[in-house]
């Protein structure tokens, strides 16, 4: 059962990379920065196989290799095949600083950010796709996990931006987020969800794709002992996702540090452009009982109205 949390996210603009964003966990967990990943590829990526892996049948006639990698305290899943056909889920690695998408060079393209580095400017940063989790090490009951800074990739920024073979451009009342399931020690789960991409207002001037390095806030999640990534999107077929269900990560784990410094002046304001009831009604106005808001910046709220 999905449930909603506030949660507060910076909506971080260029000047606020200047930030420096601490390294060290809450629980005593290290930060997973990417920047020990190594990259071996001449194009600036890193997705499979990992050293551990083992073939498991993909269903499509084909084994993927599956296996792991550690980052700080972190496990991050990865699923690899490269035959007549390069494939791959989870969690990749790059290092790539260009911004843009092009069909003809899926790959390496599907490895670029939105942004063209990592967080406070440097080199590594994470690439995920499809699905995937993230398991606490040596955390047995579970730990809090603060949360990490998301931007979109440049193959789901060029497809929403202009469409593709497979998705459309999007409009007005089009979104895409992506929903992180925290499971706990005692087998329960919570929710967050972050809109990547969010064009439901009827103000298109609050219409936004996120193309900065933006905190996402985990806390809410309570003590988990890992957390798993979907995708939602109003672009579908046949009940499945069109959009390219991409996002890039950096610093797994971070503390918020800019939340409590003064504002910098070019600060984006955060405001309201959606409110809903409980069971997912958009509504005009606040009213009595649960009112769930979506916020300019991506993040969603939940209020009681008396």
């Amino acid at each position: 059962m999905t449930q909603f949390y506030k949660f507060t996210m910076a909506a971080v603009v260029a000047a606020v990379m200047s930030v420096p964003t601490s390294l060290f966990a809450q629980d005593g967990l290290k930060v997973a920065t990417f920047e020990d990943v190594q990259i071996s590829s001449e194009d600036g990526y890193w997705c499979g196989p990992t050293d551990n892996a083992v073939a498991e049948p993909s269903g499509w006639g084909y084994d993927n290799q599956v296996g792991t990698f550690t980052d700080g305290s972190f496990e991050f899943s990865n699923s690899y095949y490269n035959g007549s056909i390069l494939s791959w889920s989870g969690f990749a690695c790059s290092n790539r600083t260009a911004t843009s998408f092009d069909a003809l060079t899926m790959t390496p393209d599907q490895f670029n950010s939105s942004v063209g580095h990592g967080v406070d400017g440097s080199a590594k940063y994470g690439v995920a796709y499809n699905g995937g989790t993230v398991k606490v090490l040596n955390a047995t009951d579970g730990a809090v996990v603060n949360g990490f800074y998301i931007t979109n990739n440049a193959y789901a920024i060029n497809s929403m931006t202009n469409g593709d073979s497979y998705a459309k451009k999007f409009e007005q009342g089009d979104f895409f987020k992506v929903i992180f399931t925290g499971t706990k020690a005692d087998k329960t789960t919570s929710k967050v969800e972050f809109y990547l991409a969010d064009f439901s207002s009827q103000n298109t001037t609050d219409h936004y794709m996120v193309k900065d390095w933006t905190y996402v806030d985990l806390s809410s999640l309570g003590k988990v002992v890992s957390i798993s990534f979907s995708f939602d999107s109003s672009d579908k077929s046949y009940g499945y996702l069109n959009t390219p269900t991409y996002f890039c990560l950096d610093n797994f784990g971070a503390a918020n540090t800019s939340t409590g410094i003064s504002k910098p002046a070019n600060m984006v304001e955060v405001y309201e452009v959606a409110r809903y009831t409980i069971d997912g009604k958009r509504i005009s106005a606040p009213q009595k009982g649960i009112n769930i808001i979506r916020m300019s910046d991506g993040s969603t709220r939940k209020v009681v109205v008396k």
